[in-house]
């Protein structure tokens, strides 16, 4: 490894395994540092297989291991388990950390091979129960990679007013869902029937360029924030920031979460399941180290644009 990115590994590492260092305001909800598989004694719930695999060759400098999920050929979920969710206190605001390595030397990272999935981390309510789909639900925000590019996603099929599909309703007081099938905040917004009077319903943003790298350990950091309601409107203001080793890569400070009728909804679990819903066109593997969830970013780290954070209660 070149050691200046060895060295610039390592403070990161250090960072985020104290990341509320300079900020009095932070308030770390768990971590994870993956190393070692007794995920239930550290809160977790709804475990498969035992939580998976810990990996203790693959990890970043200052860590004694990993968390590696293993897709073997059109498999759909990690081979061998998960370890599943992760409650938090309920919060309007959510800042998540980690570290990620895409693929190995030898087997390059093929992702879903679709333009969609996989999924990987999912961010969900207090509006729904402790064990919700995660896919037919109020709200889940996830973070993922598509290929090696940086996606945030938002989907809400439970909330969508059926009576009034392709009815633009955003920013009104009349029930609606975020996605596209009562409004679409960008091109990417969409919705298809499930069946059974039933729909998917879902958006996402994208970083403008694939900015993960085959078999690197990037740093990975995510800002979301509700919006507001005002008088019975839901307001577009909620927040979405995704950097990767420091650089802002998305960021929006325009998107609806929520609407009037769910005026209080708050994120509240952490799901890490990562999923190939057509099933993985190879056997490949990713890697995940050093999980920090809190309600904002620690006002220590340094970023190329201002942040504009604000905490919602």
């Amino acid at each position: 490894m070149d050691r200046a990115l060895g060295l610039s590994l390592l403070l990161a590492a250090i960072l985020t395994w104290f990341p509320s260092t300079g900020s009095a305001q932070q308030t770390i909800f768990f971590t994870e540092n993956f190393d070692d598989a007794n995920f239930a004694s550290r809160g977790w719930y709804d475990i498969v297989g035992g939580g998976g695999t810990i990996d203790p060759n693959n990890h970043i400098p200052g860590s004694a291991a990993s968390w590696n999920s293993r897709w073997t050929l059109g498999g759909t979920s990690a081979s061998a388990g998960r370890p599943g969710r992760h409650k938090f206190a309920a919060s309007g605001s959510v800042y998540v950390s980690f570290w990620m390595k895409l693929g190995s030397a030898t087997v390059p990272w093929q992702g879903s091979g679709s333009p969609f999935h996989p999924h990987m981390i999912y961010l969900l309510t207090d509006a729904d129960g402790d064990f919700v789909g995660p896919a037919w639900c109020n709200l889940e925000f996830l973070i993922e990679p598509s290929l090696f590019t940086p996606r945030l996603a938002a989907t809400d099929g439970k909330r969508i007013n059926t009576g009034q599909l392709g009815v633009n309703l955003l920013g009104t007081a009349t029930p609606h869902a975020i996605g596209g099938g009562n409004g679409s905040q960008n091109s990417s917004a969409h919705y298809y029937s499930n069946g059974a009077g039933t729909y998917a319903n879902g958006t996402f943003w994208d970083s403008a360029s694939a900015n993960f790298v085959n078999n690197t350990w990037h740093h990975v950091e995510v800002y979301v924030a509700m919006n507001s309601i005002s008088g019975g409107i839901p307001q577009a203001d909620g927040i979405i920031k995704f950097w990767v080793d420091g650089a802002l890569v998305i960021n929006q400070s325009n998107v609806y979460l929520r609407m009037a009728q769910f005026a209080t909804q708050k994120f509240s679990q952490l799901l890490l399941s990562p999923y190939i819903g057509s099933g993985s066109p190879i056997t490949q593997d990713l890697w995940i180290d050093n999980l920090v969830v809190a309600d904002q970013p620690p006002a220590s780290q340094t970023v190329p644009a201002p942040r504009n954070l604000r905490v919602i209660p």
